[in-house]
């Protein structure tokens, strides 16, 4: 066996992770000079906006990059441009920004105000990034469907530090207003879009006119799935933050600091997840359920070792790490436990990845929902701030990560006898 085929990750997994590794440096340096600046009431606020960015916006509008990256792929395999397709789902990718921006104005003066410090600027950052999202997961998806992962390394990279740039020239300018900062997240975004898309070649492709179906079939349970995952994934600040007492305003600050910490591998496993659902997909398209199964399980052979080393890291380094970054104080047992959480959490999208790929949308979002309902009666198993949220996410992300199993190997077991492997 060649180096090649005993690399456990999927093809293009390097080439994305080199932009991510650029957007991971860039968003640590980002936070850190947001938190010097502005100070920590501030800073609390602007970590409850990136959490609510990252709940929404891959939550609405990544089920388009998979349907589109799934749909372009599937074309390319015949020889058939995508262009039709990407016209259909930006038109999908349109109205759903429209149903958020409604929801996000409804919700301001029911609760969201409060959780945004009564900020209006950054309900206007908010808007505008999901603006921004629901360009950028198109164009991924046309990258990622065409397997030009180069540029979809680029992406991430210029996106990180457009940001980072941006942020130092406001604290050399003494700016400390959160709501400006906020409009960084998304305007970083814009700005890689339009950089990647002058190195991209013609993002229309003509070809056969598209059906609903040929990108409307999974969408609801991939719009559930989504929202179920970013959700999990994303909740923690907001949940200390609707969980906190008088004098622990600042504290979901301090968590968003630890959480990213102690995330940095989960960080790094979208250059995994991106690449994995073409090639899982690939592989169901061949009837190959040996190949199938061998990426799978070589991916989470790999995803127990690094989890294992990124617990060990913040359990020994990962309060000295928060505190020479951004000044805050976390315990050992805090870190490692949010380190716990985010290895089982690349188990869970390895398997959830692994359900689409085998046409069983559904049973992936059986598996977030199964989280999402143990995760808030979870919240009561404490009574320090942080544990209550660390043992949720916990029991959560456990919950879904085994249903998830279970799933996949039912599903894999009925594809083997539904489609059996074809005759030459």
């Amino acid at each position: 066996m060649t180096l090649r085929e005993r690399n456990p990750l999927p093809t293009g997994s390097f080439a994305i992770g080199g932009g991510l590794l650029i957007n991971g440096f860039a968003t640590f340096g980002f936070l850190t000079i947001a938190k010097r600046t502005l100070g920590d009431e501030n800073y609390s606020a602007l970590a409850v906006l990136w959490a609510l960015v990252f709940i929404l916006g891959p939550g609405f509008f990544q089920p388009l990059e998979q349907e589109l990256s799934r749909a372009t792929a599937n074309r390319a395999s015949r020889g058939e441009g995508s262009g039709p397709v990407l016209a259909k789902t930006a038109r999908i990718g349109g109205a759903l920004l429209l149903l958020v921006s409604a929801g996000l104005l409804i919700a301001w003066p029911l609760g969201l105000d409060a959780r945004l410090d009564g900020k209006p600027l950054l309900l206007v950052s908010l808007m505008l990034t999901m603006a921004a999202f629901s360009i950028s997961q198109l164009l991924r998806g046309l990258l990622a469907g065409r397997h030009q992962y180069r540029q979809y390394g680029i992406f991430f990279g210029v996106e990180g530090l457009t940001r980072f740039t941006a942020a130092l020239v406001l604290a050399w300018l003494a700016v400390d207003r959160v709501g400006i900062f906020g409009l960084l997240v998304g305007g970083a975004l814009f700005v890689a879009v339009f950089a990647v898309v002058q190195g991209s070649g013609p993002l229309y492709r003509s070809g056969p006119d598209a059906d609903w179906s040929e990108i409307t079939s999974s969408l609801g349970f991939l719009l559930c799935a989504a929202l179920f995952e970013a959700f999990l994934l994303n909740i923690g600040p907001v949940a200390v933050d609707a969980l906190a007492d008088v004098g622990q305003e600042d504290e979901a600050g301090r968590f968003l600091n630890g959480l990213l910490t102690a995330r940095v591998p989960l960080f790094f496993f979208q250059a995994v997840k991106a690449a994995l659902l073409p090639n899982l997909a690939d592989a169901i398209g061949r009837q190959d359920f040996t190949k199938f199964r061998s990426v799978l399980v070589r991916l989470l052979l790999a995803v127990v070792a690094i989890a294992a080393i990124g617990v060990a890291f913040s359990l020994l380094l990962g309060p000295f790490v928060v505190d020479l970054l951004f000044g805050d104080e976390m315990s050992r047992t805090d870190m490692a436990m949010l380190a716990f959480s985010s290895g089982l959490f690349m188990a869970a999208l390895s398997l959830a990845i692994a359900l689409i790929a085998l046409d069983h949308q559904g049973y992936a979002v059986i598996g977030w929902l199964v989280g999402v309902i143990v995760f808030f009666p979870s919240l009561t198993l404490a009574d320090d701030l942080f544990l209550r949220v660390e043992l949720a996410l916990i029991l959560a992300v456990s919950t879904t990560t085994l249903a998830m199993a279970v799933l996949c190997r039912h599903g894999l077991r009925n594809a083997r006898v539904d489609q059996p492997v074809a005759s030459a």
